[in-house]
C-alpha cells in the first residue's frame, strides 16, 4: 500500500506539499497539484482518515443511531445518508439501540469516546429523561435529531410532517367511503407518534366521524404488533373496521398478513394503509397504500445540517420540516393494479 512518502517521491515534491494538497491547508501551484493528484491515482494512494483527523481534530466519521435493524426504512435511510456523507469526505457508522432505558444515552457516550465528529439520532423509543440528557450532550458533540420532541430547548432536527401525512391518508380512506377506520399507533407519549395519531383523529373529526378509542391500538412499530392489532380489531371489536391505518408500513404489512391468513379480501373487505413507503410496500400483495417519506431529500438535508454544525459548533439550532407524498395502491383502491406482482 502506497504511503504519503511514496507519493511525494514519485511526484518529486516534499511530504509537506502532498499534505497541503490533501488537506487544502495552503496554496499549491496548480500544475504541482495536478501532478500530485495524478501520482496518487497511479499509486492507488488512500489517505489515512485517522491521521488527517488527528491533525484537524476531526475523525471524519459520523454515526447514525437507529432503533431497529429490522425496519427497512432505517436501512434505506442509512444508505442515502451514507452516500451524501461520502460525497463530503465523511464515513458513516450504523449503531442500533436496544430496549434498555439508557440505550441512547449510553450509546452516545460510547461514540464520544470513539471520537466521532457528529451523530444523526433516529429514536422513537427514548424517554423524556434520556432525551434531556442527550440535549446536554449535544452541547459537546453535534447531534441532529430525526424526530420531534416536546421540549422548550431548541434542537437541530430534520423531520417529516407526520400530522399532514396521516391527515392525507385518513382523508383518502374517507373519500373512498370508509367511516369505521381503525388506527395502529406507534409508541404513544412521544411527539412523532402523537402527531401522526392526531392527524388521523383531527381528520375524522373534520368529517364528523366519531373517534373511537376502541379503534386505536397502541403498538411498537414492529410487524408482529401489526398482526396482533389487526387480530384485535377483527376478533374483539363489536363492530369490525372497514379500513385499518398504521403508523408505519411494517405494522400495516403485519395487518395484511393477518387478513390474508383469515381469508379477508383486501381492499374489498378491509382496506389497509401505512406510512413510510418502504420497498416492501411495492412487494406485498396487494401493494400497500402509504405516505412516502422522501428519503433522498431527508438524507441530503440532515447531512448538510450536521456538517454545518460540525464546522460551526456555535451556530443557531435549525428545524427543517419536509412534506411527503400520498401513494395510492391496491390495498385501499381495487382499481389500482399491482405493478410488481399483478393479481388476476
Amino acid at each position: 500500500m502506497a504511503t504519503i512518502k511514496d507519493v511525494a517521491s514519485a511526484a518529486g515534491v516534499s511530504v509537506a506539499t502532498v499534505s497541503r494538497v490533501l488537506n487544502n491547508t495552503a496554496p499549491v501551484n496548480e500544475e504541482t497539484r495536478q501532478k500530485i493528484q495524478q501520482v496518487m491515482e497511479e499509486l492507488a494512494y488512500q489517505p489515512s482518515m485517522i491521521a488527517r483527523g488527528m491533525r484537524k481534530q476531526q475523525s471524519k466519521v459520523i454515526a447514525i443511531m437507529v432503533p431497529s435493524y429490522e425496519n427497512p426504512y432505517h436501512i434505506k435511510l442509512f444508505k442515502y445518508i451514507e452516500n451524501y456523507a461520502k460525497e463530503k469526505g465523511y464515513r458513516l457508522i450504523l449503531v442500533g439501540m436496544d430496549e434498555g432505558n439508557n440505550s441512547e444515552h449510553e450509546s452516545i457516550m460510547d461514540l464520544m469516546t470513539r471520537n466521532v465528529d457528529g451523530i444523526i439520532l433516529c429514536t422513537y423509543r427514548g424517554n423524556k429523561y434520556n432525551i434531556k440528557n442527550i440535549l446536554q450532550l449535544s452541547k459537546r458533540l453535534p447531534i441532529i435529531f430525526m424526530d420531534n420532541f416536546e421540549f422548550d430547548e431548541a434542537i437541530s432536527s430534520v423531520v417529516i410532517d407526520g400530522y399532514k401525512g396521516m391527515t392525507e391518508v385518513t382523508k383518502h380512506l374517507i373519500k373512498l367511503g370508509h367511516k369505521a377506520i381503525a388506527y395502529i399507533d406507534g409508541s404513544s407519549g412521544y411527539k412523532v407518534a402523537n402527531e401522526r395519531r392526531k392527524g388521523y383523529e383531527d381528520c375524522l373529526a373534520k368529517y364528523n366521524i366519531p373517534v373511537s378509542q376502541e379503534y386505536i391500538y397502541y403498538a411498537d412499530y414492529e410487524i408482529d404488533a401489526g398482526y396482533e392489532a389487526c387480530k384485535y380489531f377483527m376478533e374483539e371489536c363489536e363492530t369490525k373496521p372497514t379500513a385499518i391505518l398504521a403508523a408505519n408500513d411494517i405494522m400495516a404489512i403485519g395487518a395484511i398478513g393477518y387478513l390474508g391468513e383469515k381469508g379477508y379480501r383486501i381492499p374489498q373487505d378491509v382496506a389497509v394503509a401505512g406510512f413510510d413507503d418502504i420497498y416492501l410496500s411495492k412487494i406485498i400483495v396487494p401493494n400497500l397504500t402509504t405516505y412516502r417519506q422522501p428519503l433522498n431529500t431527508i438524507a441530503e438535508q440532515v447531512v448538510k445540517m450536521l456538517i454545518d454544525k460540525i464546522n460551526s459548533p456555535n451556530s443557531e439550532e435549525k428545524q427543517v420540516v419536509i412534506d411527503g407524498e400520498l401513494i395510492v395502491r391496491g390495498s385501499t383502491d381495487k382499481r389500482v393494479k399491482d405493478k410488481m406482482f399483478p393479481i388476476n
